[in-house]
């Protein structure tokens, strides 16, 4: 059972990917909005963790969503990716 984390200072603490996952959003030309924190999470086994962002949709109207996720490999690295659902 995944715990969920709704504060950014408490992800940073929670999450063993957190610096990665930040660096990934500051990192990526897509991501180049003002994503806010909202949300994130860490599995159990603290092999998995993921952050929710948000910005004003490029319309103007709602807010787009962007889910950044970071799974552990092998040699303990990370495998980061990423989804944006944007506003209608």
């Amino acid at each position: 059972m995944p715990t969920f984390v709704l504060g950014e200072d408490q992800f940073w603490k929670m999450s063993p990917a957190a610096a990665e996952i930040f660096e990934y959003r500051r990192g990526q030309p897509d991501l180049a909005h003002a994503w806010g924190f909202d949300r994130g999470g860490v599995s159990d086994d603290r092999r998995m963790t993921w952050a929710d962002f948000s910005c004003v949709a490029l319309t103007g109207y709602g807010r787009d969503e962007l889910v950044i996720s970071a799974v552990g490999q092998a040699d303990d690295s990370w495998k980061l990716s990423h989804t944006i659902k944007r506003a209608i």
